[in-house]
């Protein structure tokens, strides 16, 4: 009688130590995943701030295809704000500088074009101007 009782109480403390274990790991795995969604939430305002500030650049060579464009200033691409900085000219290229942030998501590009066409020779994002 005095087995069974011992025998019981070692199979309810396993069952109690295998369920802590369970629960430990499911709890992990749970935080890991929400922590995740704030990194998924990041890249995506990243890639909103890198749309942006290609917008900005499309819009100063429109602006450049129509006439004369010194750049300078800020403009509003699908309700966020970028920043398009004084137009280089270096030779037979211009270079257009762009800046966006989005909730604290900052893009720098910079768009080397041929004069006259406006055709795209390089296109990077740097980390400041």
């Amino acid at each position: 009688m005095l087995l069974n009782k011992n025998n019981a109480f070692i199979a309810v403390i396993t069952a109690v130590i295998i369920s802590a274990i369970v629960l430990i790991i499911a709890i992990a795995i749970s935080s890991s995943n929400f922590i995740s969604r704030f990194n998924s939430l990041s890249f995506e305002m990243k890639d909103i701030s890198k749309g942006v500030a290609k917008g900005c650049l499309e819009y100063a060579r429109l602006k450049l295809a129509v006439g004369f464009y010194g750049g300078n200033e800020t403009t509003t691409i699908s309700s966020y704000n970028c920043y398009i900085y004084p137009i280089e000219t270096v030779g037979t290229t211009t270079i257009i500088k762009s800046n966006a942030t989005v909730q604290n998501k900052t893009t720098n590009l910079k768009l080397t074009v041929s004069n006259g066409a406006l055709q795209t020779i390089y296109l990077e994002e740097v980390s400041g101007f």
